[in-house]
């Protein structure tokens, strides 16, 4: 194998490559990844409270629910604008709060506070709402009440929300479509050109053609998951940790293209492997979002040993000593996965030849 050849090979495919709508694909991958998952997945399977108020005298319950984290308030300047905002669905609940409501409570009266709530907001999030205004209520009164209530976590299990559960899985997916599919699509696109022919009776080995579609894709995963992270806000602060991750998922991860690269024919075989066994790949990230999962299953999984590391890392703060070992179990199977392209490399070659 020749490093300068190995060069020439990438400038080419620096060249051509950003014509092809696959790079262009994996180059905004992040960006759409990130606001599918992040933005429409977690709106509508996790959303936050949402109150619209309209308060005509500036009463503490506003400036109270205003100070509380976990939800998202709005102002309406009338009733009308309020029950426009209910009726759209902009709002799980809307407040009228008219001037003199907090003298007249504290005065002993029982001044009306007008609720609207949204057909389509959900049952959690009315019962959030009208707690926290029952307890401001409470506060305002001088009303003690007769119980504290301590929300506590498991030991086992940190409550930790769905938008940063979802940071592994957006992870993965640019793992498996940058690192898997890149080499992979390259060398399919080699052969069905007829260039890999014309390519090997010059003095460029095979080994030097997938050396180059390898290395390029190394360098593509390994900048558009550091690109991922900080999109999600995910840069923590083990850099070195961080970075042994991506890169020992990034070469099981090209070790895969390189062997569908290979075995591939065409690029119709190609998605049909890629459709088939990336399911496989993917297997891990449901025993993120679902702990109730056994966590052992989810070691049958090669993509597991970087996975793991990674959500470890990113959400509870791990440092590289805590994830060492996994780490070498996915370079070992990384390493295992480029043993196994050798012969496959070789039978590609015969065919090519024949």
């Amino acid at each position: 194998m020749s490093i300068r050849r190995v060069w020439s090979l990438i400038s080419g495919d620096l060249r051509l490559g950003f014509r092809s709508p696959i790079i262009l694909w994996v180059l905004i991958m992040p960006f759409v990844i990130t606001f599918l998952l992040q933005v429409v997945f977690v709106a509508l399977f996790d959303p936050e409270p949402r109150i619209c108020i309209y308060d005509s005298g500036e009463s503490d319950i506003t400036m109270a629910l205003e100070r509380v984290e976990g939800i998202r308030l709005s102002r309406a300047e009338n009733t009308a604008e309020l029950k426009e905002y209910i009726e759209n669905n902009n709002a799980d609940l809307g407040l009228v709060i008219e001037d003199g409501f907090d003298q007249a409570v504290r005065d002993g009266q029982k001044p009306e506070l007008e609720y609207f709530f949204s057909g389509g907001s959900l049952a959690s999030n009315r019962i959030v709402i009208s707690l926290l205004v029952l307890d401001v209520l409470r506060e305002m009164e001088n009303i003690e009440t007769p119980v504290e209530v301590v929300l506590r976590t498991g030991d086992r299990e940190e409550t930790i929300p769905l938008a940063r559960k979802l940071i592994p899985a957006i992870v993965l997916l640019v793992l498996i479509i940058t690192g898997i599919f890149v080499p992979a699509f390259m060398l399919v696109e080699e052969k069905e050109h007829g260039t890999m022919k014309a390519l090997l009776v010059t003095p460029v080995t095979v080994s030097d053609i997938l050396f180059s579609k390898a290395l390029l894709g190394f360098t593509m995963t390994v900048v558009m998951c550091f690109i991922t992270l900080a999109l999600n806000g995910a840069l923590s602060g083990q850099p070195l940790a961080l970075l042994a991750t991506i890169v020992a998922g990034t070469v099981v991860c090209n070790a895969i293209g390189l062997i569908y690269g290979t075995m591939a024919g065409n690029a119709k075989t190609l998605y049909t492997l890629i459709k088939s066994l990336n399911i496989l790949l993917a297997g891990p990230i449901l025993f993120y979002l679902f702990t109730g999962l056994p966590r052992w299953i989810a070691k049958i999984f090669p993509t597991y040993w970087f996975i793991d590391p990674l959500y470890s890392i990113t959400l509870k703060g791990a440092d590289f000593s805590e994830v060492c070992f996994k780490l070498a179990i996915a370079l070992v199977i990384g390493i295992l996965l480029c043993i196994a392209v050798v012969p496959l490399s070789r039978r590609m070659q015969r065919k090519l030849v024949e």
